[in-house]
């Protein structure tokens, strides 16, 4: 892992502020700066203060390194400073996420650290504060050996118990019986420190709802300690647990109800008295007030109902009557349909969804055919709840709670497919976009955002083996999911899911896994290869050999010096002699004295080599026990980032050969068109030496065309000339043709003139005869002249005609 984190991208990254705070941890480690001090106040109090508990999911690898980091930083800051507090308030929140808190107490061991913080001398807040975080830590804990913060923890609290306040008396029961569940070291830790039964009676006087549940936690842990827990003790705890539940969610206390219930769940899972849970006779009336509380929520009774608090109090709840239903069915009326009425509004809380949908499988597992209809308020609503599913983000996030609530949703269809008067309904709504928006993480193309995804953890292991009953429930009334099933077999992880789910699951995953492996469609061959694969990464090839040359528990510690030993060794001999004599008389009592001290001596210097040995040991452990989960985490991103990669070179070599196969048709098709081609082209050559040949003799007479048309150029040039200067006679003699004219007009007045005149004149006839003559000769040489022109004007206007339509 390199030595620090990446931070130069998007800073709305949500851990953006953890990957700041595992830089600065480093800095301070080695430098102890202000500045640093600081940056760390400021991360620590914004990581304190996110509302997405997401963030804490220790899947990924940076919450695993701010975990480690976390842990390193409290170990080395000094006692009681104020980043102390910070630090205990990051994991105050960190703990409202369940996956952080188990890993928390199970992998990176934080309370040896928070034991040392505890002490007299803080005040009653810091107590609190400190009391209800190790409340937290220690829920499900393992204690396999004596570790050293144990007997001052045990003194600490065994302390306040007898002299505290009522809040801290509460607290510090119930990290006692935390601690002492199941935990053999801690129970000998504890009877080491007090006299047990002076304490149980000093229990036993303690009165208060917040107290009576864990003294009865801690009666049952040691009365099983010494032997089987009365019945009584069960009963008591089932009625504490119910009253303690309904006033702790009455007061929306939801620290105290979420212990109490665990405190109930965790006992029953582990000793399973269902006789005894049959025998409690206030079981309906309890049930009925638990309901009514939650209906009370949903009128507007206690507050806003969208509040984180009431959100958390009803998430506990509804998970308290999940647990008991399965255990006994209450005889109350028209209970189904006030259940479904309380799940259907809380399924719009996200952090309520998973336990809502659960409530609602419960019932559709109780309920029958006849009353089926307590369902169709769930079952209109369906439609939209499986389109948002679908049209939301463009990848579903894999966070835990996600998970959760997909997974109860996918149980739930389970449930209701199996009930034949509801399926026909059922298989109408889903459609296989679902599934593929839920498979997307797994076997999407995409490898954006395969850093921080962990498609390969139980819950997510849980959530994949479910979609896939689903899908092989419903191909046995539909043969349209058979090819959709088949499909998702074809995937290499899914395979590794089975296999997983196989190798390393839970009960009800390996029986899932098993319900499917029975169809057939099943790729046994390629899960047992998976199997194999997930078998190499995890078994250890040549075991260690055990040291044969390790020193003898005598020697591991230097219990006393040479003299001491010379001294010790003439001692032993001289009893040894004297016991062979059979005269011990003779021995000094000052001698076995002595000789005792020795051995006292000798065994308080190896206690207190063993103790030193111990802190470093679990010290150790700690360690590995964060490098294991930093490298699990590490290994499961690079599982993660192969799996896709592995997916992308899969479709790389389909695609390849496609490709291929696309290549060899295209060459046979190349091959049969380029003997087509190949007689075309000998086709169109011949062809083209035809058509040679004709473009040369179109050549030659292009070139006599050209000279022809130069000499007709030529000619019309001259003919220009000749048409210009026949324009400007014509001009002329247009000119004198309207001069004729006037003359003509005059001359046809005139005539008039005389015609009119004629009678008067024909006296004078004979002598103008002559005038006359003269006259009209003048007008046949003038009309002659005028019908020449017009000849002359008709050749021009005929050869000006003759020569546009040569050029044209």
């Amino acid at each position: 892992m390199s030595a620090t984190l990446e931070t130069s991208g998007i800073t709305n990254d949500k851990y953006y502020n953890m990957k700041q705070f595992i830089n600065t941890v480093r800095d301070y480690v080695q430098t102890k700066a202000e500045d640093s001090v600081n940056l760390l106040y400021r991360h620590l109090q914004l990581i304190s203060n996110n509302t997405d508990l997401s963030i804490f999911d220790p899947h990924t690898n940076v919450v695993a390194e701010f975990f480690v980091c976390l842990h390193e930083l409290l170990s080395t800051i000094e006692p009681g400073s104020l980043l102390e507090w910070c630090c205990i308030n990051v994991l105050k929140t960190a703990c409202k996420n369940s996956a952080a808190r188990m890993a928390l107490i199970h992998t990176y061991q934080f309370l040896p650290l928070l034991s040392k913080i505890l002490d007299d001398r803080l005040n009653t807040e810091k107590k609190l504060r400190l009391l209800i975080l190790m409340q937290d830590l220690t829920g499900g804990i393992k204690i396999s050996w004596l570790t050293p913060n144990l007997p001052h923890l045990m003194s600490i609290l065994t302390k306040w118990v007898e002299c505290g306040e009522e809040e801290i008396v509460a607290l510090s029961l119930a990290i006692l019986g935390n601690l002492c569940y199941k935990n053999r070291p801690a129970i000998e830790t504890l009877s080491r420190c007090i006299d047990i039964k002076k304490f149980l009676r000093v229990c036993m006087g303690l009165k208060g709802f917040k107290t009576d549940i864990h003294v009865c936690k801690l009666f049952i842990i040691l009365d099983y300690f010494h032997g089987n827990a009365p019945k009584e003790v069960f009963l008591k705890l089932i009625e504490l647990t119910f009253e303690s539940s309904i006033v702790a969610f009455k007061t929306r206390d939801s620290m105290l109800l979420r212990h109490v219930i665990e405190v109930f769940t965790d006992v029953w899972d582990q000793n399973n008295h269902v006789q005894v849970f049959q025998n409690f006779k206030n079981y309906d009336n309890k049930i009925d007030l638990m309901v009514s509380e939650l209906e009370s929520i949903l009128h507007g009774g206690g507050g806003d109902m969208r509040s984180d608090n009431n959100n958390e109090c009803a998430n506990l709840v509804i998970k308290f009557l999940n647990f008991v239903l399965k255990l006994r069915q209450p005889n109350l009326p028209a209970l189904d349909s006030r259940l479904v009425n309380i799940a259907l509004n809380w399924i719009q809380v996200d952090s309520v969804c998973s336990e809502a949908l659960t409530l609602l499988r419960e019932v559709a597992v109780n309920s029958a055919a006849e009353s089926s209809s307590v369902l169709d308020p769930f079952l209109n609503c369906l439609p939209i709840f499986l389109r948002s599913i679908r049209n939301g983000d463009d990848e579903i996030s894999t966070c835990i709670e996600n998970n959760k609530k997909i997974n109860s949703l996918i149980e739930l269809l389970r449930v209701l497919v199996q009930a034949e008067y509801i399926r026909k309904r059922v298989l109408a709504m889903v459609k296989e976009e679902l599934f593929t928006k839920i498979f997307t993480p797994l076997i999407g193309t995409s490898s954006s955002g395969t850093t921080n995804l962990n498609t390969c953890s139980t819950g997510a292991t849980l959530l994949y083996v479910n979609c896939l009953a689903l899908i092989y429930d419903l191909s046995k009334y539909d043969d349209c999911w058979i090819r959709f099933f088949t499909h998702l077999m074809l995937h290499k992880q899914i395979h590794m899911i089975l296999a997983q789910a196989l190798y390393n699951g839970s009960k009800e995953t390996k029986a899932l896994t098993l319900t499917i492996s029975s169809g057939p469609y099943f790729p046994i061959a390629e899960v047992s290869t998976a199997m194999c694969e997930l078998q190499a990464l995890t078994q250890i090839d040549s075991p260690v050999q055990e040291n044969n040359n390790r020193p003898k528990d005598d020697n591991l510690y230097p219990m006393m010096s040479v003299t001491q030993t010379e001294k010790l060794d003439e001692m032993l001999g001289q009893i040894k002699v004297a016991f062979e004599q059979n005269n011990l008389v003779g021995v000094s009592t000052s001698n076995i004295m002595e000789l005792y001290e020795y051995r006292l001596a000798t065994m308080g210097h190896a206690e207190r080599a063993a103790l030193a040995s111990l802190e470093a040991v679990s010290s150790r452990c700690t360690y590995l026990q964060h490098r294991t989960a930093q490298l699990t985490t590490e290994l499961s991103r690079l599982y993660q980032i192969l799996l896709h990669t592995e997916q992308r070179y899969e479709d790389a070599l389909k695609t390849k050969e496609a490709v291929l196969l696309n290549n060899k048709q295209l060459n046979e098709w190349m091959e049969v068109e380029k003997s087509k081609y190949s007689s075309d082209l000998s086709l169109k050559e011949k062809t083209i030496n035809e058509k040679t040949q004709l473009l040369e003799e179109y050549a030659k007479q292009l070139t006599r065309l050209n000279e022809e048309k130069r000499t007709l150029e030529d000619n019309n040039n001259e003919l220009k000339h000749v048409v210009a200067k026949l324009e400007d006679n014509l001009v002329k003699k247009e000119k004198l043709l309207e001069r004729k004219e006037e003359t003509l007009a005059k001359s046809n007045s005139n005539i008039h003139t005389l015609k009119m005149q004629v009678s008067e004149l024909e006296t004078q006839i004979k002598r103008t005869d002559s005038e006359l003559v003269a006259k009209t000769r003048e007008l046949t040489e003038v009309s002659n002249e005028l019908h020449n022109c017009k000849s002359i004007l008709g050749s021009i206007t005929q050869l000006t005609n003759s020569q546009f339509i040569k050029r044209t």
